[in-house]
């Protein structure tokens, strides 16, 4: 006979999903933010804080620091690849205070109680991954869900809401492993810099997003090949050693591409006007480059959008033409709007891009 699985420490699970609930309601209130929300995770905290340190080793301690300052250095640093911009937080005294209260005691209660549970439902995997998505919409901003276009939405989505999960699942795993120190360590340094910051680093919502989940598999990484693991690292797979840095590598160099850090970047054709040369649904590779001679294929940005066309002619103005169009361009560019010069173009890899736009600017 098989003994059945129940869930332990009933009454924290009842209480986490009774705010759970309470949250979805309540999410949009500025008292329930700004003073029941912290007052309701400080109690937790108080409750279930541990002395059970000697759980976490100095090991662990380490490389917790270490990854969260490795981290934050690259964060600020790419203010300086990307440029800054000023931080949407009030640095006065009291508002500072308030965004540290309401940020800080959330994030030490959510990961206090995340650990209790974990702790004490670590046989049952279903258990664990239910507490795991009741934290995840105990955080959630639902205004996710009145959003008025698909595009925001979309961009909401990928930056917000899929970082949010991977993060949970990462923290449910350094609790289930480790002790609830670890995960607040690595949170208090992702949050609070952008409260204590004037000036932060840009980053559109393919940054953040991207960001966000390379950091996750590297935090993995790193935990489950030199913390977690009981065997010597010599002991590893040839192949398991090469694929995880290989394809975190590749990951952040294709997203770093798709952002334009280099001198040639991406960018999917909607249209037909440039047949026979590349047609819609081609991805057309272009370069920054300075000098712009008649003949040269040219990006540039008109309005909000980037338009692909010949240059048939150099003036005051650069004036374009798309191949399969019988008239020129009505449009005057200058030196400023051209984005870089085509390059070479491979075919239908675009198409995803095109059905994706397509939908997300729809109207709702």
């Amino acid at each position: 006979m098989f003994k059945r699985k129940t869930l332990k420490n009933k009454k924290l699970f009842f209480l986490l999903t009774i705010y759970t609930l309470s949250h979805i309601f309540l999410y949009t209130n500025h008292f329930y933010i700004y003073f029941l929300n912290p007052l309701f995770w400080l109690c937790f905290l108080i409750a279930f804080y541990h002395q059970d340190l000697k759980l976490l080793r100095k090991k662990e301690m380490n490389i917790t620091l270490t990854i969260s300052i490795i981290f934050l250095i690259l964060y600020l640093a790419s203010g300086f690849l990307f440029d800054f911009y000023k931080s949407s937080y009030d640095h006065t005294f009291v508002y500072t205070f308030k965004n540290l209260w309401k940020t800080i005691l959330p994030i030490c209660g959510i990961e206090t109680v995340r650990y209790e549970l974990i702790k004490s439902n670590k046989n049952h995997f279903g258990i664990m991954t239910f507490i795991t998505i009741l934290i995840i919409v105990s955080e959630m901003n639902f205004k996710i869900f009145f959003l008025p276009h698909n595009l925001i939405f979309f961009h909401y989505l990928i930056s917000i809401i899929v970082p949010m999960i991977a993060q949970n699942i990462l923290f449910t795993y350094l609790s289930f492993h480790s002790h609830y120190n670890i995960p607040i360590i690595i949170r208090i340094f992702h949050e609070v810099p952008k409260i204590l910051f004037p000036m932060i680093p840009y980053s559109n919502w393919f940054m953040e997003g991207s960001f966000a989940i390379i950091k996750v598999l590297v935090i993995y990484y790193l935990f489950r090949h030199f913390v977690f693991s009981k065997k010597n690292i010599h002991s590893f797979t040839n192949s398991a050693m090469i694929l995880y840095p290989f394809t975190i590598i590749t990951s952040t160099l294709f997203v770093l591409f798709m952002l334009g850090v280099f001198n040639y970047q991406p960018i999917a054709i909607l249209s037909n006007s440039m047949n026979p040369t590349f047609r819609r649904g081609d991805v057309v590779i272009y370069k920054k480059k300075e000098e712009i001679l008649p003949g040269d294929i040219i990006v540039f940005q008109y309005k909000n959008q980037l338009i692909v066309h010949r240059v048939v002619s150099i003036n005051e103005y650069y004036i374009t033409k798309g191949d399969a169009n019988h008239t020129v361009d009505y449009i005057k560019i200058k030196k400023e709007d051209i984005k870089g010069v085509y390059q070479f173009h491979i075919q239908y890899l675009g198409y995803p891009s095109i059905w994706l736009n397509e939908f997300f600017t729809k109207e709702n």
